[in-house]
């Protein structure tokens, strides 16, 4: 049997209300959160349905069905809301997972105990039907677990409502969005809360769903017309997470607060990762102390095989325990296009200090180090040493076998020479065939034992000619000496240059030191 009374109109007033905003609001998939939200308007709907069903048919069994129901259904609109909440506000990072084990598992517990009513009575210890004379109904006596349930389904849209009047009311100048995010879960719950109490002059009536079309209508005119959800999400997702560059949001502590989407890459994570996550945890010789308080201005951080430059600042100046903004900045290809051009201004100087085909220094390299050893001597009192030693008859041997043997050859001399000397030696190739070794710290006799090897390293050396018959050559060496108050390099180089020609004159593949001036 049915029944058509002025307390059905109620019900489908607030589900057309609120299908009014599914309507106006489902086009806008890209705000966030947009899913819970959509999940809270089927919820509203579902709770209308079930007390348009109950103030509809007469059976009781009917009705007792349709409450549980409309319980199950309550138990969702908190959630959701909270969850719209979060999503809007870009806040997921601050639930650890066990508060979402909670608000999942509690609930979960509620609608078992609702469907199970006829065994314990947790949720309602009794439900009678009205006294005959009126409308049929039934009127709840509700037992403890419903009253448990509905203090935490209460603090949890408390929540919700805070976080989203905090959010809009930083975010927007206009101070009806933010009534209306604050009266209308307050009118929700008002009107259940009256519905229960003894108060209510018709207990077999849910008062609630009058209270959710007026909150739907006090939403409808006090948020979506001035597009909140539209502007303030357009905001964040087209600066912030359009960003190339990273953007973290982190307390004193190190705890990450928000993250946009660049941040996440860089990271290589993702936002369900992040509940309660430390920043430490993803840069272990993070330097926040240093980069926040000691005025530097970047950090170079390095992450898989990329480079970035870490900016930070403090939200309040003013608050030294205030949030900081991250700035992460992939500075990757501009390093290593400095590195390629520092490479290449040191294979510039290389070029220009040393003989392209031996590899061993140029005379200009050597005349300069000549010096600086030179004054080092001059100012700390000490030696070098100098030897010049020229190849003999090598035009014969280009003559002979032609110049790219020739060019061997000097390779050959340039190996021997860099093999018999000292890690702090410095051997030159001063002109066609002639080389010279400069001995810092050296003295005549020792001068002239690395002389005698030297020689004898360049005669042993064989390069194969283009027949492959191996090519000797010798050479003859001059030897000078630097000491305190001695000549100047120029005038040392002179006498061992003498000396290398009095080892030429006394029949080549000889040693020679210099005479002293």
């Amino acid at each position: 049997m049915i029944q058509l009374t002025l307390w059905s109109i109620s019900p489908l007033l607030a589900a057309l209300v609120v299908l009014g905003a599914y309507m106006r609001i489902s086009p806008k998939k890209r705000v966030p959160g947009m899913q819970a939200l959509l999940a809270l308007i089927v919820v509203v709907t579902f709770w209308s349905g079930c007390v348009f069903v109950q103030s509809v048919f007469v059976d009781t069994n009917i009705k007792y069905l349709a409450t549980k129901l409309s319980y199950t259904a309550m138990l969702l609109v908190p959630i959701t809301w909270f969850a719209f909440a979060i999503c809007y506000t870009r806040r997921q990072m601050h639930l650890s997972r066990l508060s979402l084990n909670i608000l999942c598992f509690l609930p979960l517990i509620s609608v078992g105990l609702a469907m199970t009513n006829e065994w314990h009575h947790l949720i309602w210890s009794r439900l009678e039907e009205t006294p005959t004379g009126g409308p049929a109904g039934l009127r709840a006596t509700y037992g403890t677990w419903y009253w448990v349930q509905l203090c935490f389904s209460s603090g949890l849209a408390v929540i919700a409502t805070t976080i989203l009047a905090y959010a809009l009311a930083r975010t927007t100048a206009r101070i009806k969005p933010v009534l209306a995010v604050v009266v209308a879960p307050v009118m929700v719950g008002g009107a259940h809360l009256f519905s229960i109490s003894p108060l209510n002059p018709l207990p077999w009536f849910d008062l609630s769903s009058l209270g959710f079309a007026a909150a739907a209508l006090m939403l409808d005119r006090g948020v979506l017309r001035y597009g909140i959800l539209e502007t303030i999400p357009v905001l964040r997702d087209r600066v912030l997470e359009k960003l190339t560059e990273g953007v973290i949001l982190i307390n004193q502590g190190g705890l990450i607060i928000d993250i946009n989407s660049a941040a996440l890459a860089i990271l290589n994570t993702n936002r369900g990762q992040l509940s309660n996550a430390q920043l430490a945890e993803y840069l272990e010789d993070f330097a926040l102390t240093e980069l926040v308080h000691h005025s530097r201005e970047t950090l170079e951080v390095t992450l898989r095989g990329r480079t970035y430059d870490v900016t930070g600042s403090i939200l309040d100046i003013t608050d030294p325990n205030s949030d900081v903004v991250l700035v992460f900045r992939d500075v990757t290809t501009r390093r290593q296009t400095e590195q390629a051009l520092r490479n290449a201004q040191l294979e510039l100087e290389r070029l220009a200090h040393t003989d392209s085909l031996t590899g061993l220094y140029n005379r200009r390299l050597f005349m300069q180090r000549l010096r600086e050893e030179a004054e080092r001597v001059n100012r700390h009192d000490g030696c070098l040493s100098i030897l010049l030693f020229d190849l003999d008859h090598f035009k014969q041997v280009n003559d002979r076998f032609g110049h790219d043997t020739g060019d061997r050859v000097l390779q050959s001399v340039a190996k021997a020479a860099n093999d018999v000397k000292r890690v702090s030696d410095i051997t030159a190739r001063i002109g066609g065939e002639e080389f010279a070794l400069l001995l810092p710290e050296t003295d005549r006799e020792g001068a002239m034992r690395l002389a005698h090897r030297l020689r004898a390293a360049i005669e042993s050396a064989k390069t194969p000619d283009p027949g492959g018959d191996p090519v000797s050559i010798t050479a003859s060496i001059g030897v000078a000496t630097v000491s305190t108050g001695s000549e100047d390099p120029a005038s040392a180089l002179k006498l061992a240059d003498a000396a290398l020609y009095r080892a030429k004159n006394a029949g080549r593949n000889q040693v020679r030191r210099a005479k002293p001036a």
